[in-house]
């Protein structure tokens, strides 16, 4: 009888992979005055010029605020979609960085009192907002993984990013770098980490079937122009 208890509890396991689940942890570290060549608004073709309406200047906040860090896996079970908001206001679009799961819709409420148009020329998700005016909303579903970035023809101090991907591994880090998913299930991974001086930062690693693993990453310092 203990025996086939143990069998039975080995069954459960094998078919829920949190049984076998290994902590994945590490650290992003900022490097100081390494510079790095940043894409430029300029390159989508702006139109118009940007209103003088003395948009406040970016403030010394937290740096990881504008990081992103998941796991990418061929095995991975992508995570049910949801809904996000990036905000115009003041100028700037709040949050600046999104991470979505693939399939999620995000909303684009304008809170100024001028009208803005949002597009995107990225690979992943090309789209343009068209103009409108403070109190309309308009929404994007982002049905492929990869990296979104998101301008105003009107202001070209305007950026976001959205991240969408299909890891249910996903976040920002703490506010001293620091990162950590539990459960993930034995095999290989790429730890993925996005920051707009350099884009996407990959490092193999091997989740072990029990235990856990740390894996650290090193980018510049965010230009804080955006």
């Amino acid at each position: 009888m203990h025996t086939a208890c143990r069998s039975a509890m080995a069954l459960v396991c094998a078919m829920l992979p949190a049984c076998f689940g290994s902590e994945v942890s590490g650290t992003i570290t900022i490097q100081r005055g390494v510079s790095t060549k940043v894409l430029a608004p300029g390159v989508y073709d702006l139109r118009g010029m940007a209103a003088s309406h003395g948009s406040s200047a970016a403030t010394k906040d937290n740096a990881f605020d504008r990081v992103a860090v998941w796991l990418e896996s061929d095995s991975q079970a992508a995570p049910a979609p949801i809904s996000a908001t990036m905000q115009q206001r003041q100028q700037r679009l709040e949050p600046a960085l999104l991470i979505i799961p693939v399939g999620s819709t995000v909303d684009f409420p304008n809170l100024d009192p001028i009208f803005h148009n949002i597009f995107s020329l990225s690979r992943t998700q090309s789209f343009d907002l068209g103009y409108y005016p403070q109190g309309r909303s308009r929404s994007v579903k982002f049905s492929r993984a990869g990296i979104v970035q998101v301008y105003c023809h009107v202001h070209p101090n305007m950026y976001g990013a959205i991240i969408v991907t299909a890891s249910p591994w996903f976040g920002k880090p703490a506010a001293d770098g620091a990162f950590s998913w539990s459960d993930v299930p034995a095999g290989k991974y790429r730890l993925a980490v996005w920051q707009k001086n350099v884009g996407v930062v990959h490092k193999d690693i091997v989740v072990p079937s029990v235990g856990s693993i740390r894996a650290n990453v090193a980018i510049p310092e965010d230009d804080m122009q955006n």
